[in-house]
């Protein structure tokens, strides 16, 4: 026992003591926080797109968009008006807020007396930003007379000064579809704002065709709204009868398997260190030492064990800061909306804190052993890449599933794949929050338990042939020819 626990804080020490290990400490966290803020950062980094439109069908369509923009941006304008708002005051404030907005009910004049009422007066930059497009007058009538515009050779007047056009829409009579549409722009990538606008057109030639048809203006947009309320009701045992289904509800589902996903990345990435030291140890001679004071056996677990406080330590590390997040911003997000306490409470589920340290003790315990076993086959990193490709397709398999088990997870090729040991760790942890039967969990956790207790069986004869140099890469190979001569 004294041997183990002294490879295992020889191996622990190796790795804590390193500028690595403390970097990949902070990467977590910070690339978490880039990965969080990556598509709002790119959504405000944008540039805005100015468009023209030429209206070749007489009906005002030109008009129709603008109006219909300025609609779109107060609505934006209001919805943060109202968030910012409950998050500085409460509801009083957001109440206040909008009764003083909407006494211009079609444009933003509103807006400095509702920042005023909301305690929000050095915000109405922030409140009033964030349009994305704006229309301005075409340059010109035909495509030859765009195209410098459209490529940046030649400008237009914008409220930021001289820009280049990012596309022309080309409104023209239509013989079926009573209108037509030629996009022209010299990006070929980005579609939103074709979207936005052929959205525009699309609801006011239905607005118009009911209209045709006698309808009023305020029929024919009820008309359009008209959508059925869908209430989506909890059925699980144990819930209300009128118990709604909330984003708490659904949290779980998601969070779990991001959970998968990180215990595949932590098993994966320590199994990998297990090997590469392994490989260096045996390339100056360490190995040899080891194995002059210790048994293989001891060797083997000592291993595991140290890598294994390594990649505790870092949970404990994210966990504790996690944790602190969470309880000094938990006044500030129920501020904003209270139901984000329930998500951050649904994310903290002991059940699921627990099932994902067991599955990663066996996943680690049976990857960790392969690796070691094949580390002490190889004598360089090459060696070592030309018998990986089995297992690292092993571990690249689960992660297709877990793509799909959020809106399949009681899909029968789902829940046989996580009857496959090497599996089961990833895919039984997507599945928890959708409570797989009892006997599916006890059958392929004893599965799992027992698969790991024959792996680490037969690493530690595989082991124990290749830290003697019994055995190497090319014996693995041989072993695997099933019959065929050499």
């Amino acid at each position: 026992m004294r041997a183990i626990l002294l490879i295992a804080r020889r191996e622990y020490l190796s790795y804590v003591g390193t500028w690595g290990f403390w970097l990949s400490l902070l990467a977590v966290p910070v690339f978490a926080a880039i990965g969080a803020g990556v598509p709002a950062l790119i959504e405000g980094s944008q540039p805005v797109r100015y468009f023209a439109v030429i209206d070749e069908t007489g009906r005002g369509l030109d008009e129709m968009i603008r109006e219909a923009q300025n609609a779109a941006r107060r609505e934006a304008v209001r919805e943060r008006l109202e968030m910012m708002a409950r998050g500085a005051g409460g509801d009083a404030a957001a109440e206040a807020a909008l009764e003083a907005f909407d006494a211009d009910p079609d444009g933003l004049s509103g807006l400095p007396g509702a920042a005023a009422a909301a305690g929000l007066d050095g915000a109405q930059d922030a409140l009033a930003s964030g349009a994305r497009s704006h229309m301005v007058s075409a340059p010109g009538a035909t495509l030859d007379d765009l195209r410098p515009y459209l490529t940046g050779e030649a400008t237009v007047t914008t409220p930021e000064g001289e820009r280049p056009l990012f596309a022309v829409f080309v409104l023209r009579p239509h013989e079926t579809r009573t209108v037509g549409i030629d996009y022209l722009s010299a990006n070929l990538t980005s579609t939103g704002l074709r979207s936005e606008i052929t959205g525009y057109v699309r609801d006011y030639l239905r607005r118009d065709a009911l209209a045709a048809r006698g309808l009023s203006p305020d029929e024919a947009g009820a008309l359009l709204t008209l959508s059925p309320e869908v209430t989506t009701l909890d059925a699980r045992p144990g819930a209300a009868a009128d118990a709604e289904v909330t984003a708490a509800d659904r949290a779980p589902f998601v969070i779990a398997v991001v959970m998968a996903f990180v215990l595949w990345m932590a098993v994966f990435s320590v199994a990998n260190m297990l090997l590469t030291s392994l490989i260096e140890e045996k390339g100056g001679k360490i190995i040899e030492v080891l194995l002059s004071t210790a048994r293989f056996q001891d060797i083997l677990i000592g291993k595991l064990a140290g890598v294994a406080a390594v990649s505790f330590t870092l949970f404990a590390v994210w966990g504790l800061v996690g944790a602190g997040i969470t309880v000094f911003a938990a006044g500030a997000l129920a501020g904003i909306d209270p139901r984000l306490l329930d998500i951050l409470a649904a994310i903290a589920d002991p059940g699921l804190l627990l099932a994902a340290l067991v599955f990663f003790i066996a996943g680690y315990l049976m990857f960790g052993a392969i690796f070691l076993a094949l580390g002490s086959l190889c004598d360089t990193l090459q060696d070592a890449q030309t018998l990986m490709g089995p297992v690292i397709w092993m571990l690249i398999l689960p992660l297709l599933f877990l793509f799909f088990s959020l809106e399949a997870s009681d899909s029968l090729f789902v829940r046989a794949a996580s009857w496959v040991p090497l599996w089961t760790p990833f895919l039984m942890m997507a599945r928890l929050p959708s409570e797989p039967p009892l006997w599916e969990l006890l059958g392929s956790g004893a599965l799992m338990i027992i698969t790991t207790v024959l792996v680490l069986w037969g690493a530690a004869i595989v082991f124990r042939q290749g830290a003697l140099r019994q055995a190497d890469a090319d014996t693995f190979k041989r072993w695997f020819r099933f019959g065929r001569k050499g």
